[in-house]
């Protein structure tokens, strides 16, 4: 068989994952999915490994977990539910495949801050800002710092009045009265 040219892989991967991005739910049959391409399920696997740099069957996990996030950043469902939804068999396996996919447990994910809503802009104006609420009290996540995520409780006894001026002084770059945390 002659060697594909850009084109070709790029349409090949593209199918592939259009074909499972629709068939997520369903059990993968590498066969079935090769005859629908046109090629044996060896090359296919092979051309798709060389392309997308990962496995068909991952390409899978990464979709289905996506999906799974999407559910569970509602709230509201069991993750036993989630993972049926999206084509696990077992609670245990699903929740295997989201620790190695997002990094966190799915029970973690579902009680992650979620954004309410995004102030409205005029123009072409950045938002201003994210209105964010979290449903559980406990730290806060490194990709909601300011950097470094190491996060403390802000100090009041950090003001210290000036005399000479007679207001405030600042005791470092972030610090403003009422302030929760000082990074």
């Amino acid at each position: 068989m002659a060697r594909l040219s850009k084109d070709q892989h790029a349409l090949l991967t593209a199918t592939v994952d259009r074909w499972l991005k629709k068939n997520y739910r369903e059990a993968l049959d590498l066969q079935i999915l090769a005859k629908e391409v046109g090629i044996t399920r060896f090359l296919l696997c092979r051309l798709y490994h060389e392309r997308s740099g990962k496995t068909i069957r991952l390409k899978q996990r990464e979709i289905r977990i996506h999906h799974a996030a999407k559910l569970l950043s509602n709230g509201t469902r069991k993750i036993s539910e989630v993972a049926l939804a999206v084509g696990y068999g077992s609670a245990s396996h699903f929740t295997k495949a989201f620790l190695e996919e997002k990094g966190v447990l799915p029970t973690v994910w579902r009680s992650r801050p979620r954004i309410l809503s995004v102030p409205e802009t005029s123009g072409s104006l950045p938002a201003p800002g994210l209105i964010c609420v979290r449903t559980m009290m406990g730290e806060v996540p490194p990709e909601m710092s300011y950097g470094s995520g190491n996060w403390m409780a802000a100090r009041t006894e950090l003001a210290v009045r000036n005399p000479a001026s007679g207001g405030r002084k600042r005791a470092g770059k972030r610090w403003k009265e009422g302030n929760a945390f000082l990074d």
